[in-house]
């Protein structure tokens, strides 16, 4: 049997071959394309485990920042929506320095204070949620009978001045961590009106013991915690 093509008919088979090949070449590279946006892109499950890493070492890193980390590197971990710039006050009011606040819940919460607009060049890490803690478990909230448990008798500066209640780590069990870790008590906020003899007897820019019988009543905790970065 003799078979006759057409060729009129190959032509527009040529064709239509030609179109469905490009289509499929077209689908096919949207499909890569797609699959290097999602691998390339932080899952939201890789921001949850970060956002979820409450470790601090101090002068090393906080959770998944470290020196080095930038905002954009802020935005690949955490995502845009969770931070927001600004800027803070420093040296009595003469210096503004900017920051950027990662919002991650109020236990989760830290902010990053930069050295430049540019926010490229981290200087240190401080505001800390509750949920942050060193290896020690010292963490925002730590009354001070924990605190003398974990850090031995130690030196503070005495309340009422712009430097009131920081600790000395100088002369704690935890001497590494000077120049590297900040950690600042306050007094409850009734403690002045409640016990005015025990409050007037620690205030002044002057070193008290950790035992001194007059912080007992005052609810000692502490209030703020800072991590600066070795170099």
């Amino acid at each position: 049997m003799i078979v006759i093509y057409s060729t009129h008919n190959c032509y527009e088979y040529l064709i239509s071959f030609k179109v469905d090949k490009m289509v499929l070449i077209k689908q096919f590279v949207s499909v890569i394309m797609l699959a290097l946006v999602v691998s390339c892109s932080p899952s939201n499950s890789t921001q949850k485990d970060i956002s979820q890493n409450t470790s601090i070492i101090p002068g090393k890193q906080v959770g998944a920042v470290t020196k080095k980390t930038t905002r954009a590197d802020l935005v690949t971990m955490f995502g845009e929506s969770k931070l927001t710039d600004d800027v803070i006050l420093e040296d009595k009011g003469t210096l503004s320095v900017p920051v950027t606040k990662v919002n991650l819940g109020k236990e989760n919460n830290f902010t990053v204070v930069w050295e430049e607009d540019t926010r490229k060049s981290l200087l240190y890490v401080t505001d800390f949620g509750s949920a942050w803690k060193t290896p020690e478990g010292i963490g925002v909230g730590t009354p001070l009978k924990e605190l003398n448990q974990k850090l031995g008798d130690f030196k503070l500066t005495g309340l009422g001045w712009d430097y009131g209640g920081f600790i000395n780590l100088e002369t704690t069990k935890l001497p590494q961590y000077q120049g590297k870790l900040s950690l600042r008590l306050a007094a409850d906020e009734k403690a002045a009106k409640n016990h005015p003899k025990q409050y007037k007897a620690i205030l002044g820019d002057i070193e008290f013991s950790s035992t001194n019988p007059n912080w007992q009543p005052l609810d000692m905790k502490l209030a703020q915690m800072t991590v600066q970065f070795d170099e």
